[in-house]
């Protein structure tokens, strides 16, 4: 769990996780030296967590690197510390992932909340296709997203260059290694809308695209060309026709929480 002044936050991220009632669970939260009373938090949950890091870091990736190395368990995930889990998300996925050896990545869907957690929209994680994904067209909700630790192993981690958009390079980078992804039909976590998330902040958006950008041109081993934008359009425009009415209701959540139409 990366963090860096998110107090407001980090305490219901914290119990989502450990309270799922989930034997062999470990919790490692990693702080970038926050100023917001966010050490304090860690601290009172310091008995129940497998370990925590508070110091200066390069970025979310960097913090994500050093939590994963102190991690031990065959199945991982990550959770930003303005997230939570729902209920019975980690029993769910270890099952998944029991009943299917073969499979490496399994995704779930969620909802989105605002800064008051109040759950708004579902939102989906696509059924897993490659050529979708490098064209913009098949996501996956990264708080409901869990893989193995020999995959995570296998790619060498979190590409620390990115600065916004490391949950789609490693789900590359993974897919570039072989793996098999796989998804589930249910609700498993809560991903949160607010101004100052990386995901929100407008700061951050043309950052968010150039990242974004950078993962399509390693998928295609190339810059983009003028038939690439032609194809992410059409592929687009597939995903929409089959949920037209998902699709506007998410676009009036963003803009009702942060006054635009998208991230």
């Amino acid at each position: 769990m990366p963090s860096l002044n998110q107090g407001a936050f980090l305490e219901e991220a914290i119990r989502s996780v450990l309270l799922q009632d989930y034997p062999g669970l470990e919790v490692i939260v990693v702080d970038g030296g926050s100023t917001d009373g966010s050490v304090e938090t860690i601290r009172r949950y310091a008995p129940w967590l497998a370990h925590w890091i508070c110091e200066e870091d390069a970025g979310p990736a960097d913090a994500l690197n050093k939590g994963f190395r102190h991690a031990t368990g065959e199945i991982l995930g990550f959770l930003n510390a303005d997230d939570f889990l729902l209920p019975g998300c980690l029993t769910r996925v270890a099952d998944e992932f029991r009943t299917r050896p073969e499979v490496d990545v399994v995704s779930g869907h969620g909802f989105m909340a605002r800064a008051s957690s109040k759950l708004g929209m579902r939102i989906f994680s696509d059924r897993w296709d490659f050529t979708r994904f490098a064209y913009g067209a098949c996501v996956l909700v990264q708080p409901a997203t869990f893989f193995r630790g020999r995959m995570f192993q296998r790619v060498g981690g979190f590409d620390e260059k990115s600065q916004t958009a490391w949950d789609m390079q490693l789900w590359a980078d993974m897919a570039l290694a072989g793996a098999a992804f796989h998804s589930i039909d249910e609700p498993l976590a809560v991903h949160r809308i607010h101004a100052a998330s990386i995901s929100g902040s407008a700061r951050l958006r043309k950052q968010r695209f150039r990242d974004m950008s950078a993962v399509q041109r390693m998928i295609r081993g190339r810059c983009g060309i003028p038939r690439d934008r032609l194809y992410s359009l059409l592929y687009r425009m597939r995903k929409f026709s089959g949920h037209p009415g998902r699709t506007l209701r998410q676009r009036w959540f963003f803009y009702s929480t942060l006054r635009r139409w998208s991230l």
